[in-house]
């Protein structure tokens, strides 16, 4: 299984490198070396201040949603699990928003307020359908996600209509954007990033017990409930960080880690890490061709991967409900 690691990181490294030769000004390979380079060449600078960083926030944003989705999935023992599906990136979208709009000017505070309404979202959902059950049934789960996400997606029109002096623009928060991202949002990723992938990490061990049902994962000494909270938690903090950036970019954290598991299988060991790195490489080649498929007219890379993402979805409905 290693072997698509390996491969997964040679398409993204490829991805990489050619999406940032694409721009107003195309380059060859090698003439993006050489700008890089040299510091006195006139691309320099935009290379290394316009398409690095917003390659970097891409790659970062990609992996987080990827692994939440990951995680989300073995917390309810459901693959329609998805940040977005569970409404939680509209709660941390509400939790970006109200600061930028009430605390103008603390940019370090977005990703950890947008953390807070995650984790408010994931903890009504997951409290709602263990009070009704506590085997909480998946579909009950998924279906109130949906619902939530509705109600979280009102709210944040509201927030942008009263205070449209305010708010970033409303459509390209809604459907996702890289537009624009530089090294200060790359800044904003890097420590809620480290520390979601690390806890994600530690839990590998936890998370595959959990794919066995309650009474086994129990009996090899695992708190299920709390494991699964626990997950769910990690799961919003590595959301969080990619929605304070670029907005609600759903469906990533749904199509990567099914992808990945019919490839590699469900041993999390093997599925986290080939899921970061899909991940990134999804959301760099989405943004590739938001940039350059209508230049000098750049799509939204949200509304893009909602085109891949929502198919799929209605895809694995089918399959899974009777």
């Amino acid at each position: 299984p290693w072997a698509w690691m390996v491969l997964a990181t040679i398409a993204l490294l490829g991805v990489a490198a050619v999406s940032a030769t694409q721009g107003a000004v195309d380059l060859s390979l090698g003439e993006l070396w050489g700008s890089l380079a040299n510091e006195a060449d006139r691309l320099h600078t935009v290379i290394w201040n316009v398409r690095i960083p917003r390659l970097a926030c891409a790659a970062i944003v990609g992996a987080n949603l990827a692994i939440a989705g990951s995680l989300l999935q073995t917390t309810v023992r459901n693959p329609l699990a998805d940040p977005g599906i569970l409404g939680v990136s509209a709660g941390a979208g509400v939790g970006a928003l109200s600061v930028i709009i009430f605390f103008p000017g603390n940019s370090a505070w977005i990703p950890w307020a947008a953390f807070v309404g995650g984790l408010v979202s994931i903890v009504t959902l997951l409290g709602l359908a263990w009070t009704r059950s506590r085997a909480s049934g998946t579909l009950r789960i998924v279906l109130s996600g949906v619902a939530l996400q509705a109600i979280l997606f009102a709210l944040i029109a509201l927030m942008s209509f009263a205070f449209a002096d305010r708010a970033p623009s409303f459509a390209a928060f809604l459907v996702g954007s890289l537009n624009g991202l530089g090294w200060n949002e790359a800044s904003l990723l890097v420590l809620p990033t480290l520390i979601g992938v690390g806890l994600a990490l530690l839990s590998i061990r936890t998370l595959n017990v959990l794919m066995l049902d309650e009474g086994a994962a129990s009996g090899l000494g695992v708190s299920v409930q709390r494991a699964r909270f626990f997950a769910a938690c990690v799961a919003a903090l590595l959301t969080a960080a990619a929605v304070s950036v670029a907005g609600l970019i759903n469906f990533v954290g749904l199509v990567v880690p099914n992808g990945v598991r019919l490839l590699t299988g469900p041993d999390h060991r093997i599925l986290m890490p080939v899921s970061a790195v899909a991940g990134a490489t999804l959301v760099i080649l989405a943004d590739g061709v938001a940039r350059t498929s209508l230049a000098p007219l750049e799509l939204p890379v949200g509304a893009l991967l909602s085109l891949i993402g929502g198919p799929y979805f209605l895809y694995l409905l089918w399959k899974k409900l009777p």
